[in-house]
């Protein structure tokens, strides 16, 4: 399982209750990942046109579309992969500054 899951639980227990609540969700989970990925594709279709290059704060506008699909990478990893063990102990999932 991906650490971000389990993090901050503290026992063996807790742990293991969230990760069967994980599998229970799973339905859920990549539904939620489909809605993403939909979403994510149409951002790409809406930015390929040049009409988008007439708008004088295209590039705040092109700076948040980039950190939104940051965003969305992130979330899909982490739903995608829940159960992917980490193999060098380095962090899977970016982790974004606070």
């Amino acid at each position: 399982m991906i650490i971000d899951w389990t993090r901050n639980l503290s026992t063996e227990e807790e742990k293991e209750r969230f990760e069967r609540s994980l599998d229970g969700a799973r339905i859920v989970l990549d539904r939620l990942s489909e809605l993403i990925t939909e979403r994510q594709q149409s951002m790409d279709v809406s930015e390929r046109g040049l009409k988008q290059f007439e708008n004088p704060n295209w590039a705040y506008r092109q700076a948040f579309n980039n950190g939104l699909r940051s965003a969305f990478n992130i979330v899909n990893t982490l739903i995608a992969q829940p159960d992917q063990r980490d193999q060098t102990n380095e962090r899977t999932i970016p982790r974004t500054s606070r």
